[in-house]
């Protein structure tokens, strides 16, 4: 047989057994990261990082830099009125972000985020209200509340279903079966080809590495069921889970070819946050998924916080970190946790 014989057999081999060569299937990247929170007004205006946050992401954004979706977590509310702020025990936190602030996210490279998370009530409704507004201004999707509990965002002619879940005020509950079926509606009514949820639960610091398979009690608050959460919701369509909210990283887990992050850590979060230890490590996920929704791979990019820095005296609180603190951490906890090698999953030619 002559080559070009060969050739045109072997290129109309799939026609003869059984028509036309099967399509190779998309792919859209994710980038996500953990809790963020760029600057506050509350106890004062005098709390606010130098050039009021500005520079923020200015020595991570390339991190995530092609990624069709990048995403994180709003740890806060839109308010200029240090006053507004709810009272609430001695021992809590409020986080008040001025409206401008979220052009900082934007102009970044973010698209979205969530609002469902312990701090989106700290100046009430009416806070709540302003950060919807702001964030639809400057052009941020945006889920997570009761009002919104999810958005459908287009990306290379492929609908994206995003929803927000947290055991808090205001925020759609973290109930899988609520959010098993807003799953199954954004697949089987809106059309989404990927659905991704993410949830703010699990207890909080060091102590909270693990990944315990059960209910989880924070300060006497119920924070979850991670584990059979993510389980529940992948059941019920969902195609990735990114978790957050313990403010270190933990385990991940790869379930029915679907990725399960339980917690990015702090990313980026100036002020009264504790950043010592392992909550000062924190993370860019890099997640591709094929439009079937299983995991093609991904990559961890570690990044590090350090209020004893030069960044951090710039207003530049999170730096990339050449230690691979994050990575090397969640990588130690998805074998104790999962007995499972993330390496596996790693795709080709990390950012450096």
């Amino acid at each position: 047989m002559k080559p070009f014989q060969l050739f045109l057999l072997l290129t109309s081999l799939p026609l003869l057994v059984g028509g036309e060569a099967p399509k190779a299937l998309r792919t859209l990247t994710i980038a996500a990261v953990g809790d963020t929170m760029v600057g506050s007004v509350y106890p004062s205006r005098g709390a606010m990082p130098p050039e009021d946050g500005r520079r923020v992401f200015e020595r991570v954004q390339r991190l995530w830099t092609g990624a069709d979706i990048v995403m994180g977590n709003f740890e806060g509310t839109v308010s200029s009125n240090a006053s507004a702020a709810r009272a609430l025990g001695s021992h809590s936190y409020r986080f008040l972000i001025p409206a401008e602030s979220l052009s900082i996210y934007k102009k970044a490279g973010f698209t979205f985020l969530t609002l469902a998370n312990n701090h989106g009530m700290d100046a009430g409704p009416a806070a709540r209200g302003a950060t919807v507004a702001a964030m639809d201004e400057v052009g941020l999707a945006h889920a997570g509340s009761l009002a919104q509990p999810s958005v459908i965002v287009t990306i290379n002619g492929l609908k994206v279903g995003i929803i927000g879940a947290a055991p808090h005020m205001d925020c759609f509950p973290l109930d899988a079966a609520a959010v098993g079926q807003r799953v199954k509606e954004l697949k089987n009514v809106d059309g989404c080809a990927v659905v991704v949820v993410t949830m703010h639960a699990g207890a909080e610091g060091a102590k909270a590495l693990h990944v315990p398979k059960k209910k989880e009690v924070f300060l006497g608050a119920d924070r979850g069921d991670v584990y059979r959460f993510a389980h529940a919701v992948i059941d019920a369509g969902a195609d990735l889970v990114l978790g957050h909210g313990p403010h270190v990283p933990r385990a991940m887990e790869v379930y029915k070819k679907r990725l399960i992050a339980y917690s990015l850590g702090n990313f980026a979060t100036h002020g009264s946050f504790s950043v010592q230890g392992v909550n000062g490590l924190g993370l860019v996920l890099e997640a591709t998924l094929r439009e079937d929704g299983s995991l093609q791979g991904l990559r961890i990019h570690s990044t590090r916080q350090d209020k004893g820095s030069e960044g951090w005296s710039l207003g530049i609180p999170v730096e990339p970190d050449p230690e691979q603190g994050a990575k090397k951490l969640i990588e130690k906890l998805t074998r104790e946790d999962f007995r499972i090698d993330l390496a596996a999953y790693y795709l080709p030619g990390p950012k450096s």
